[in-house]
């Protein structure tokens, strides 16, 4: 079909929330739902057809079947039966841990998948929230191990106020955390490897 609606993959997370019903996502009662995964192929947190002749077909399942129908001749070139996006809505009623993401290369070498996670966010909701987006001048990997060491690895990370209609591309490597009070769309690369 030239449309193919998904069903999300809704991910209960002890910072999650309810405000993802304001997308006309239909949450479990009672369960902090922090991420709707609108398009996914990732094992475990896919995406399903919700209509038509796929209906209840996962992502990876369509893609197998489709292949350049579905994503194009030169991303099934580039990326064979790897699906290279993963978008998200993230509700963050909390602070979520500071982490970073590998780049490809590392991702490969080490065996963690063929993605590292470079991603972008664009803000949907903010209560005058920041973000953490990288770190203080003058620290150093020396600097950020004695933060970590010491337990005051917050002191290290360079916090930002984000408005609504915000957009921040972080690439792989960049230490970074959502904060409470945040919704953001992301478009990532498909990986759910994280260094928290």
């Amino acid at each position: 079909p030239d449309i193919l609606p998904l069903t999300p993959y809704l991910r209960e997370i002890v910072w999650g929330g309810r405000r993802l019903q304001r997308f006309g996502k239909d949450l479990p009662p009672d369960v902090p739902i922090g991420e709707a995964f609108e398009v996914s192929a990732l094992p475990g947190q896919e995406c399903t057809a919700a209509s038509g002749p796929l209906s209840g077909l996962g992502l990876r399942e369509i893609l197998h079947r489709y292949g350049q129908e579905l994503v194009g001749a030169a991303v099934q070139a580039r990326y064979g039966d790897n699906f290279p996006l993963l978008i998200k809505l993230i509700d963050a009623q909390d602070d979520l841990s500071i982490q970073v993401h590998p780049n490809d290369a590392y991702a490969r070498a080490e065996g963690l998948g063929t993605f590292g996670k470079t991603e972008a966010w664009y803000v949907l909701h903010s209560d005058g929230a920041r973000l953490a987006l990288g770190l203080q001048d003058g620290t150093d990997e020396a600097a950020l191990r004695r933060a970590l060491t010491e337990a005051r690895v917050e002191q290290a990370v360079l916090y930002q106020d984000v408005a609504v209609d915000d957009v921040i591309l972080l690439q792989a490597g960049t230490v970074h955390a959502l904060c409470r009070g945040v919704m953001v769309y992301e478009v990532q690369q498909s990986s759910d490897l994280t260094f928290r």
